[in-house]
């Protein structure tokens, strides 16, 4: 009986469609979360890429071939073909979480006829499937503004995606630790580096070197526009695609900057708060991770600019958010175990049009 019993949760666990049933009256409030996943808010925003291949790759050109220049009628032309061709590559990895169950909290829960056993199935699934994608998308976003780590992300032996940190620095370069991002050396392409300035963190509301004169030279950095003809070979960007990531007490502070000159800037009458701050459009959004994040010091915090035209999240097209078959443990035969398996990795396509505003 017990063992049937398993087996017809089993069969209803891998039957339903499980996310499905993350709404209705029996929700759990769920307080194990982060605060935001504003990381991985704006990659699934900006459209997450999916593909297949045993690792992550592109092409881009990083080197003007200087092949173009004027002539003289006649003259002899000096031709050469040059490969001028970079490829960036990232490893795929790999991120899973088990959702488990037992006889005894089947058995334990069962009882009241057939409709209420699998209304009780239901409530069992859906709060397994709550603990699972809690600690899942806790760990993502956690892994999306994590420390940049050589070993963990950029060796093919490391386990980490890679985070924002390992391709927006504060000085354009590689990370410490780092002699390549995805396999290019921004010390020899300058075109691999992304754009910095400083503001003064000891006078933050100062116009002309405080946190907002500081999003105007970004700001004029991360743009770039194509020509008036033969647009399809260039890229032209502006700030739709754009987000300004920062810890809470950088966009607070962002916030008391805008206030000091609310003279000019009003979010409303008789109202100090500005609930939603932007800068030419852009989110200014506290990120939770970045709370943690040791550059980002009590009293200067930093601000990332973010293109997420150019920064994608990449998911493998057959192993994203996959939920296996479950499993029996060999040594725990009361237990069953199925998989929610990922394969992805983050993957920056311009540096240059990523920007990194740093208190000094």
């Amino acid at each position: 009986m017990a063992g049937a019993a398993l087996s017809l949760f089993t069969d209803f666990f891998t039957d339903g469609t499980g996310p499905a049933y993350l709404s209705g009256p029996d929700d759990v409030i769920n307080d194990a979360q982060l605060r935001n996943f504003a990381s991985l808010s704006a990659f699934y925003a900006a459209k997450k890429e999916v593909q297949g291949g045993s690792q992550i790759k592109d092409v881009i050109l990083l080197d003007d071939p200087l092949t173009a220049g004027a002539y003289l009628p006649g003259e002899k032309a000096s031709v050469s073909n040059i490969q001028g061709a970079t490829t960036l590559t990232a490893n795929w990895r790999f991120v899973r979480v088990p959702i488990t169950w037992n006889e005894q909290e089947v058995l334990l829960n069962e009882g009241g006829g057939e409709n209420a056993m699998f209304q009780q199935y239901k409530r069992i699934k859906r709060f397994k499937y709550q603990q699972a994608y809690t600690s899942l998308f806790n760990k993502m976003e956690r892994f999306m503004t994590a420390a940049a780590s050589n070993a963990n992300m950029e060796a093919a032996t490391g386990t980490d995606p890679y985070s924002i940190f390992a391709f927006v620095t504060s000085d354009g370069l590689a990370p410490s630790g780092f002699s390549t991002v995805l396999g290019i050396n921004p010390s020899s392409k300058s075109a691999w580096q992304n754009q910095n300035t400083t503001y003064t963190a000891s006078t933050p509301f100062d116009t002309d070197n405080g946190i907002i004169a500081g999003f105007d030279t970004i700001s004029q950095l991360v743009v770039f526009k194509r020509p008036p003809s033969s647009q399809e070979y260039f890229s032209d960007d502006d700030f739709r695609r754009m987000v300004i990531f920062t810890n809470r007490e950088g966009r607070k502070d962002y916030m008391k900057a805008v206030r000091a000159n609310n003279d000019i800037t009003r979010a409303g009458p008789q109202d100090p708060a500005y609930g939603n701050p932007v800068f030419l459009n852009i989110p200014v959004v506290n990120n939770e991770g970045m709370d943690d994040a040791t550059s980002f010091s009590s009293g200067s915090p930093d601000y990332i600019f973010l293109n997420m035209s150019h920064i994608k999240l990449v998911f493998h097209r057959q192993k994203f958010m996959q939920v296996g078959t479950p499993q029996v443990f060999p040594d725990q035969p009361d237990t069953m175990v199925a998989w929610v398996d990922t394969y992805c990795n983050l993957v920056c396509l311009s540096r240059q049009r990523q920007g990194y505003l740093q208190a000094s």
